[in-house]
């Protein structure tokens, strides 16, 4: 997978391009991960600031904000965001994989849902670890391989559902339950497993669990579980995580448990089958964790 590939798709599909009340509405858990008022005068860079809606909370509470981005489009709207709601930040176009910073630079690195899009997300973490402080602390989001949505509706539930797909008007009739947003999704998926079968070819574990999750056309996704997590962020000393997130929006959960499980249930699923993995890391020398984590 070259890096091009998804410059281009993220250029065309800027990543946050959500209303920022929307996101901290559906993501609630955002602002209590991010703890953005515990960085007033300290120096913050977001790896793939997106659209610049965790950006501009950073630079809000007083935080001196870098923030870097893959792509024009990302650069560019998060620069409009930023001049509208009146606040500062530094925006460069860089490639996460070679940032172009100095070693030390950054009290703390945080980046929402980015490094698993990488071709090498292992580098995005070598350079993170390079331009923190020592005793510098990094807030990142990965998806997570032991959640309900990658274990059962990825992995079981759509492969099940997409082998059926050759009976149109079912299908059609289906996701025509759940809006035209889905029905356009469908069409999406159809074509691009039609796609495949034309040079007769299915699609990996890894181009289904890209398919799955950003977009249909999304050019790469990872999921780690705790360990594959603590052996990408090796290097650093300190290592905490947790999980949550259990997305409504994703129907075949919502048709199934929503509507029916008690709330403590969906609670204990988010806790221990989130869909997104926090993590924060420490690098050798003085500071301390922010934000809530279990070991």
């Amino acid at each position: 997978m070259k890096l091009k590939n998804v410059e281009s798709f993220w250029n065309s599909n800027p990543c946050g391009s959500l209303h920022e009340e929307d996101k901290y509405i559906n993501q609630s858990k955002i602002p209590l991960y991010a703890d953005f008022e515990s960085y007033k005068g300290k120096k913050v860079l977001e790896v793939g600031c997106g659209v610049g809606v965790d950006g501009i909370q950073f630079a809000k509470v007083g935080a001196f904000y870098t923030g870097v981005d893959l792509t024009e489009a990302g650069i560019r709207i998060t620069q409009e965001r930023f001049n509208l709601s009146n606040q500062t930040g530094i925006l460069r176009k860089a490639n996460a994989e070679d940032l172009p910073f100095s070693d030390g630079s950054f009290d703390h690195v945080y980046s929402f849902g980015v490094i698993h899009h990488s071709p090498h997300p292992e580098r995005i973490v070598d350079e993170i670890y390079r331009v923190l402080k020592p005793g510098g602390t990094a807030t990142i989001m990965l998806y997570n391989k032991t959640s309900f949505y990658y274990l059962i509706e990825v992995k079981i539930i759509r492969k099940l559902f997409f082998s059926i797909c050759h009976k149109e008007n079912l299908c059609r009739k289906m996701f025509a339950l759940f809006g035209k947003q889905k029905t356009l999704r469908f069409e999406t998926f159809r074509e691009k497993l039609a796609k495949m079968k034309a040079i007769n070819k299915a699609p990996t574990n890894d181009e289904w669990v890209s398919m799955n999750t950003d977009d249909v056309f999304c050019p790469i996704a990872r999921v780690y579980s705790r360990r594959d997590a603590r052996k990408l962020f090796h290097k650093f000393n300190s290592f905490k995580t947790s999980v949550w997130f259990i997305d409504k929006d994703h129907w075949f959960l919502w048709l199934t448990f929503s509507r029916i499980i008690p709330l403590f249930i969906e609670k204990w699923l988010e806790r221990n089958l989130g869909w997104f993995r926090m993590i924060q890391v420490k690098k050798t020398g003085s500071g301390r964790f922010r934000g809530v984590y279990s070991h």
